[in-house]
């Protein structure tokens, strides 16, 4: 017999997955309220007694959540789980495969828009400026993106960009195997795991970096990912090469970035994440050049497929966690804690 379930759902909710839960657990005792801010604390009896959580956050006061035995993360990233309280064994499972497609449709927008330098085309448009410098007129076959990070974002946006016929490199330190403990969308088409064209582990990044067009950052901010991209790892990139980070800033060094855009020793760059959110008025990538910002949105959480993807991930873990199978996305204890 499988131990009662407690389940509080700390996520905007989608109706018809919840009655899909519901019908499938119908001893479970399933509550669902607001989702939990960053540091927020949670009246006790709220967390008593709870087995499973399904919630971007954690309540600051984790320490409450002693019967907690699973959690499920909306977020692919896992960074805010560091320091808390959480109970000894709690098994965390992440949002991993749920924001794919959007973020690589970004990255693929990002390296056309880069490549045609659409921020200085738009500043000629907005001064009635007429200007067919050659520098616009780049074609991507053939030119070669390397992905820093090869888990399921960084699988998607290979996928795409080699059907624009890009040449494919990547890095990562946890090989190239098909991942079958990776949850894939039922919607989802093509190959869910392509080899690159070329892989890299973690000592030959130089090697990696010198021969790229693009670079796009898909890794998780880990210790050690932080500040991965310093001035030295920078300089190593050509100087045609553009940069893509939607993942998480501080996986790039703010300043040595920020010299390599002003000085043309990088060719520009992509941001979604950002060292301050929201960016102040004074922030200097507002300005820096051949430079696109958004605002933390490539995932997409706001499209009417991000809640189904989500809900479609819980509800298969928690079929598999009522089953005492293997969770999807499931991530090892020393890396979040």
């Amino acid at each position: 017999m499988p131990e009662p379930l407690n389940v509080l759902v700390a996520m905007p909710v989608h109706e018809e997955w919840l009655a899909r839960i519901r019908a499938a657990a119908p001893d479970a005792v399933i509550d669902c309220r607001d989702p939990i801010t960053p540091g927020e604390k949670l009246p006790e009896a709220e967390l008593r007694d709870r087995t499973v959580l399904f919630a971007d956050h954690a309540p600051a006061n984790a320490e409450a959540l002693a019967s907690l035995r699973w959690l499920q993360l909306g977020s692919a990233g896992y960074q805010q789980l560091a320091g808390l309280p959480l109970p000894d064994g709690v098994r965390v499972t992440n949002g991993s495969g749920v924001n794919d497609v959007p973020i690589a449709e970004w990255c693929v927008l990002m390296i056309l828009a880069l490549g045609r330098r659409l921020p200085q085309s738009l500043r000629d448009q907005a001064a009635c400026r007429w200007d067919r410098d050659v520098t616009y007129q780049i074609e991507l076959r053939g030119r070669r993106v390397g992905i820093f990070g090869y888990g399921s974002i960084g699988r998607e946006v290979g996928r795409l960009c080699r059907g624009l016929g890009l040449e494919v490199w990547a890095l990562s330190r946890s090989g190239f195997e098909p991942r079958p403990l990776r949850f894939r969308p039922a919607a989802a088409d093509g190959d869910s795991d392509p080899e690159p064209d070329r892989g890299f582990g973690p000592s030959e990044l130089p090697e990696f970096l010198a021969g790229l067009d693009v670079l796009v950052v898909t890794a998780p901010l880990t210790d050690e990912t932080r500040g991965a991209f310093g001035a030295r790892e920078l300089a190593l990139l050509p100087p045609r090469a553009v940069l893509l980070n939607p993942a998480r800033a501080h996986i790039v060094d703010e300043a040595a970035l920020l010299d390599a855009l002003r000085s043309g020793r990088l060719a520009g760059a992509a941001l979604d994440s950002h060292y301050r959110e929201p960016m102040p008025p004074d922030d200097p990538f507002w300005t820096a050049p051949n430079t696109i910002v958004t605002p933390h949105v490539s995932g997409s959480t706001g499209s009417p497929h991000f809640s189904s993807r989500l809900w479609e991930l819980f509800a298969q873990n928690l079929d598999r966690y009522r089953a005492g199978r293997p969770l999807l996305n499931e991530i090892a204890d020393r890396d979040w804690r």
